[in-house]
């Protein structure tokens, strides 16, 4: 006669016969656990996606911001309106061409006036905003930039 712990087709001593493995009412509910931590990880991912493409259009605003502010400060003192007022007001960023086909379009404000801490207007304000056009909810913010140009005229003292 075999031991009962080593054979799992004669009965135990209650009678009944042994069985191994989950039950279906186990097996529903680890499924259901692992269904809830999937639907978060997604919706994490999901986030991280969004927050990146948002990161990476203020990104964008900098760098347009930074070059509209460089063309203003080679500029002379004596044209800076007629290029602040020459420049465009929207702009469009990257490759419309696949596989990139990551083009945005920017809305810039440039504006140039009188400091108004100073006498004799010998020194203007430059101020840069950008701000993407089809603003989301990631990228709602722009970018603003702002600099401080002064003639170089000799004083009476």
């Amino acid at each position: 006669m075999k031991d009962s712990r080593t054979d799992n087709n004669r009965p135990a001593r209650g009678g009944a016969p042994r069985q191994e493995g989950f039950t279906i009412l186990e097996t529903v509910v680890a499924l259901l656990i692992m269904m809830v931590v999937g639907f978060g990880a997604v919706s994490l991912f999901v986030f991280s996606m969004n927050y990146n493409s948002g990161a990476a259009d203020r990104a964008r605003a900098l760098a347009l911001a930074q070059q509209r502010m460089e063309i203003l400060r080679g500029t002379d003192y004596s044209n800076l309106s007629t290029v602040v007022s020459a420049m465009p007001t929207s702009e469009n960023v990257g490759s419309p061409n696949t596989p990139d086909n990551d083009q945005r379009t920017f809305n810039v404000t440039t504006t140039l006036a009188d400091d108004a801490n100073v006498q004799n207007s010998h020194q203007k304000v430059i101020i840069v905003t950008v701000t993407p056009a089809d603003a989301g909810r990631w990228t709602s913010g722009g970018v603003t930039l702002r600099c401080y140009r002064s003639e170089n005229v000799m004083g009476t003292n």
